[in-house]
């Protein structure tokens, strides 16, 4: 076997270590997407504040890691998206090919969870401003809906 052969190969396990590392990381993110929603939920803005430390943590890894994985598919000659794995795919033998397949599915499926829970905690919070925004116009203009009758 000659050293580029070996070379795709350890490119390839990294590729494949990093995919099965980052369900699990998306698996962590939604935890900690719903840990945050309760946090908004209860305005518990130290809690928020420590969380979102360590969320942003876990996505600055999610994010390191989809930038390896375009730099394997690159050494592999594919582009490094979505199609790239999508050609990666066709080119594997079937053992290799439906394990990795079931894989991808599972981290892109994952990936789409997250961004839906993210999408609905940003409209939560956007709520949540805009409620506090309109309780401190009332009070910057003194009129309050109720007790106006009362002077």
């Amino acid at each position: 076997m000659d050293k580029l052969t070996v070379n795709k190969r350890e490119v390839l396990q990294s590729l494949v270590r990093g995919i099965r590392q980052d369900i699990d990381g998306y698996k962590q993110l939604k935890s900690l997407l719903k840990q945050q929603r309760e946090l908004m939920q209860r305005r518990d803005n130290q809690g928020l504040s420590h969380h979102n430390e360590h969320q942003t943590a876990l996505c600055d890894e999610l994010m390191l890691r989809a930038k390896a994985r375009c730099q394997f598919l690159n050494q592999l000659g594919f582009s490094g998206d979505a199609q790239g794995m999508a050609l990666l795919l066709e080119k594997l033998p079937a053992q290799h090919k439906e394990q990795l397949s079931l894989w991808w599915q599972n981290l892109l499926a994952a990936v789409k969870e997250s961004q839906a829970m993210n999408d609905a905690n940003g409209k939560l919070l956007v709520t949540q401003q805009a409620v506090i925004a309109s309780i401190l116009q009332q009070e910057d203009t003194g009129v309050n809906d109720y007790g106006e009758g009362l002077r």
